[in-house]
């Protein structure tokens, strides 16, 4: 991800793999303007505004937060008595977070429904969720942690398009899931179940046109069930896996091998984006290396150890994204990578990168280089190489100079991405080589997120800038008070600036997310204003509030 943008007046923007803008959020007198601007179109509003009736959108949020969200700011109570159960409402989407207590519950009576969001709510219950089947006209459902099992009569909910699962606790998943017959987005991480069924009996659960094409995804244990499923879903274009296997001679190890490479094959007859992620956790690779040559994939994601580099991955003449995690490749193996001549992001994470050399010639197509690493010791980059290469992203908090890189020899540098911890000496080095390249490129921060799990990877997010350490110079620290002094006295001046209903201040951030093509009900209102508790939704399931 690379994130850029103006800290102050500006539009910051996180950006995918492949460039394409995800979301974005606006500052200061812009976002006045454009919250005003939602609002006196009747687009999103609170549960608590006395014209709700009014509004597409709406959101509910903790009574107890200490921030009113609604229009009307002398209307204060709960959500639950606000609403008349004669009342009718022509919302299109509801999102409820915090502890909103009985308001939990109050999506049901939102007959029109096509978007309910409640990832962020925290004390939502598995018994909320019994009549959920009754909002039929439902096509994206998102939960949250709290949630434990979904009710068998979710298979009432024909509409449905995408189940967001990755926050809540379910690990096996129903099996009436998958017989949703317009489902084509399912996004967490389970299993299908012990349940003994034949294949002519799974077979049985799909529709008899799946329009599956997001299945990240799913733990392959014993029961390969899903392996087995993966070969009737036709439209498959994402799918990640957990390899879980039970022993060195698992069983499920040739499905994984199978399934992958009947995927990988499928794509030979398609175009477009083709996106498949392994993760073999604490297991050997080495299965992947019975996968045949001649498969097409748009992008991969391997993270597990490897002892070499299974054949099939350089004989991707289509990848264009490639991601590496832990998987111990040196010298050779990461040489070899050079191959693919038609990638244009590469990334390694947790990689040796000692031996690795890459010369001219190497990688002709690459435009996004992210190397995330605990040693400062990085690639040889050669004289003439990468000459396209736009964004690099060097991730190591111990990086002390410019260790050998010379952004002098990239011609078309944009910006270069350091870890938020790296030291004044490491940043000033860095912006000096920046200023004295041609083209000036942008030195951007990000900061590590470490991940919940304990087998997950490490993700960085936007960052300010970098975050002092002890022996920062003074004139560095100074230099930030200031800025935060500025940004705050914008935010001050903005809130002044508002008229009429006055939303609350603590409404920081837009987020701006593309709609999908099939989604034209959801998205006819535009890109809208939202409050910052309204996360943005994936734009790989397409819905925007």
């Amino acid at each position: 991800m690379t994130t850029s943008g103006n800290s102050l007046t500006g539009i910051s923007s996180d950006r995918s793999n492949n460039t394409k803008v995800k979301t974005c959020k606006t500052h200061g007198i812009m976002h006045e303007f454009m919250l005003h601007k939602s609002m006196s179109d009747n687009f999103i509003t609170s549960l608590r505004d006395q014209n709700r009736s009014k509004f597409r959108h709406l959101f509910i949020q903790n009574p107890a937060s200490g921030s009113t969200l609604g229009l009307n700011h002398q209307h204060t109570s709960t959500a639950s008595d606000n609403v008349s159960g004669s009342e009718k409402f022509r919302a299109r989407s509801l999102t409820i977070f915090g502890n909103v207590e009985e308001s939990a519950s109050e999506f049901c009576r939102f007959e029109l429904l096509r978007v309910l969001d409640l990832q962020e709510c925290n004390d939502l219950e598995d018994g909320h969720l019994k009549d959920i089947h009754k909002l039929w006209h439902l096509k994206y459902v998102s939960l949250g942690g709290t949630i434990n099992n979904l009710p068998r009569n979710i298979e009432k909910l024909h509409c449905l398009e995408t189940l967001d699962l990755r926050k809540t606790k379910i690990d096996i998943l129903p099996y009436e899931v998958i017989g949703l017959p317009h489902l084509a987005h399912l996004l967490g991480k389970f299993k299908l179940g012990k349940k003994d069924l034949k294949m002519s009996e799974l077979e049985k659960l799909l529709p008899k046109k799946c329009k599956l094409k997001t299945l990240a995804g799913f733990v392959a244990d014993e029961n390969a069930g899903f392996l087995q499923l993966m070969a009737h879903m036709n439209e498959l274009k994402k799918v990640k896996i957990w390899c879980e296997p039970t022993g060195a001679d698992s069983k499920s190890l040739p499905h994984i091998s199978k399934a992958v490479q009947k995927f990988a094959q499928d794509g030979m007859d398609t175009t477009g984006v083709r996106s498949l992620s392994l993760d073999f956790g604490n297991s050997m690779g080495d299965f992947l290396g019975s996968i045949q040559e001649y498969c097409y994939l748009s992008s991969l994601k391997l993270r597990g150890r490897l002892s070499v580099l299974p054949q099939f991955v350089t004989s991707l003449c289509g990848l264009t994204e490639l991601c590496l995690s832990s998987t111990n490749l040196v010298g050779n193996d990461l040489s070899n990578l050079s191959k693919l001549r038609y990638l244009l992001y590469l990334k390694l994470v947790e990689a040796d990168l000692r031996s690795f050399v890459i010369k001219n010639g190497d990688f002709p197509s690459l435009r996004r280089l992210c190397l995330v690493v605990h040693s400062p010791v990085l690639p040889t980059i050669g004289k003439g190489a990468l000459p396209y290469l736009v964004s690099l992203q060097l991730l190591c908090k111990d990086l002390a100079d410019l260790s050998g890189i010379k952004i002098e020899y990239h011609d078309c540098l944009e910006e270069v991405a350091l870890d938020s911890m790296v030291s004044t000496k490491a940043v000033e080095m860095w912006e000096t080589a920046a200023k004295k390249h041609p083209k000036r490129p942008k030195v951007l921060f990000l900061k590590r997120i470490d991940p919940s799990e304990a087998q997950s990877s490490v993700k960085y997010v936007a960052a300010d800038g970098p975050i002092p350490t002890k022996g920062s110079s003074i004139e560095f620290s100074q230099v930030q008070l200031t800025q935060n002094m500025l940004q705050n006295e914008c935010i001050i001046r903005s809130v002044q600036s508002s008229s009429v209903n006055k939303p609350n201040s603590a409404l920081k951030k837009i987020i701006v997310s593309e709609p999908h093509q099939t989604a034209s009900e959801l998205s006819s209102a535009g890109n809208g204003a939202m409050p910052p508790s309204l996360r943005s939704i994936s734009t790989e399931t397409g819905y925007t509030f």
